[in-house]
Parts: structure tokens; C-alpha cells; sequence
């Protein structure tokens, strides 16, 4: 498909049938998917954070004061960077754990958390938009029958707003964002105060796990 094409498509989704578009009834159980998908990971975070918290609360601590020590709010940054830029299968909220568990205030790690997601999502962007067409990152786009950029034909920005706050693959769909050309600034519009409020929302849940160690 041609990119103006796409581009149309993306910010205009059109009310005709579309072979490649999900299917109503596909699109209603993945939006309940995701909501299971979403609540059962935060309860499994704030559970996983007290038991950490109090039966390996000696560990923990010694970790995390090295982890502070040594990378400080980078450390922090650098994790979300990478996982959000590059869609690389790491766990970008391990570095906030340890440096909340090392003393560093909550504040400073979701801004340390959210410039480095939001700088990650930027440089996402741009490798969609720079190297959509080469065979790597097409056949990352690809992965489960390119759902991330037939969510993005059909519903535009609305789709990476989704995946800005939700388990979806936020990277993907930054690069989806950039091989179909949608405005930077739109992108960036979206992303920002989503990606802020994930952040924020996860390291609170985290800090609130950890309160009975």
C-alpha cells in the first residue's frame, strides 16, 4: 500500500469493509483480553512487590543500593529506552524496582522512567519511519499477522495511545507509527502524557508493593 494511502487509512479510518481489518467480533475479545491481560498483570506486580519485599527484603536491599550506586536514574532511563526503541524482550521495570528499593524518590525515577520511555518511543519512531521497508523491521511489524499495523489502519493514533498504556508492545507500534508516516508531532502528542502516566502508574504500584518491607 502506497504510504499516502496508509497514511489516509491511519488517521481516517474508513467505515467500508476491509478484508485485512480485524473483525468485529475479533476486535471485542482482544479489547476483553487486554483488560484481563492488563488488571492481571497489575495485581500480579503489586503481589510479586510484596513478596519480594518481605522475604527477600536483605537481598533486595544490598542489589539495589548497588544498582543506585553504580547507574543511578540512567540506569533507570536506559531500560525503558531500550525496550521502547528497539523492541528488545527485556524488562524495562526491573531498574525502577531497584532504584526504588535503593532510596531514590519516587519522583525522580518516574522522570528518569518516563524521558527515557518517551525518548525510546521517539527513536522508535524514526526507525519505522526511516527503515520501514527493510526486511528486518518489516518482519517485526509482521509478527502476529501484522496485527499491530492493521490495529493502526483501522483505528490510527487511537491504536498507539492503546499500546502507550497497556501490555501491547508499545516499540511495535511506534514503528508501525513511522513505516505509515503518521505526523511526529501528533505521535508525540499522544505518546507523551500516556507514556508519563503508565510510568508513573506502574512505579506507584511498585513503591506500594514494597511499603511492607
Amino acid at each position: 500500500m502506497p504510504a499516502s494511502s496508509y497514511l489516509s487509512t491511519a488517521m481516517c479510518p474508513s467505515t467500508e469493509p476491509d478484508e485485512e481489518a480485524i473483525p468485529p467480533s475479533d476486535e471485542k475479545l482482544l479489547s476483553v483480553r487486554l483488560i484481563g491481560l492488563t488488571l492481571g498483570i497489575l495485581v500480579t506486580l503489586v503481589l510479586g512487590m510484596v513478596i519480594v519485599g518481605v522475604w527477600f527484603r536483605e537481598p533486595l536491599m544490598r542489589i539495589s543500593a548497588g544498582f543506585v550506586e553504580s547507574f543511578g536514574g540512567l540506569g533507570v532511563a536506559l531500560g525503558y529506552f531500550l525496550t521502547d526503541a528497539f523492541t528488545l524482550p527485556l524488562p524495562n521495570d526491573i531498574g525502577p524496582i531497584l532504584a526504588i528499593a535503593g532510596g531514590m524518590s519516587f519522583v525522580e525515577v518516574c522522570v528518569w522512567g518516563a524521558s527515557g520511555s518517551i525518548l525510546g518511543g521517539f527513536v522508535g519512531y524514526l526507525v519505522g519511519r526511516q527503515l520501514g521497508t527493510t526486511r528486518i523491521v518489516s518482519r517485526v511489524l509482521d509478527r502476529n499477522d501484522g496485527r499491530a499495523q492493521r490495529m493502526l489502519d483501522r483505528h490510527g493514533l487511537t491504536a498507539v495511545a492503546v499500546a502507550a498504556i497497556t501490555p501491547l508492545p508499545y516499540s511495535i507500534f511506534c514503528w508501525a507509527a513511522g513505516a505509515a508516516k503518521l505526523p511526529l508531532v501528533r505521535f508525540m502528542a499522544v505518546s507523551i502524557p500516556l507514556r508519563i502516566l503508565r510510568v508513573a502508574g506502574y512505579l506507584y504500584l511498585i513503591r506500594l508493593g514494597l511499603l511492607p518491607a
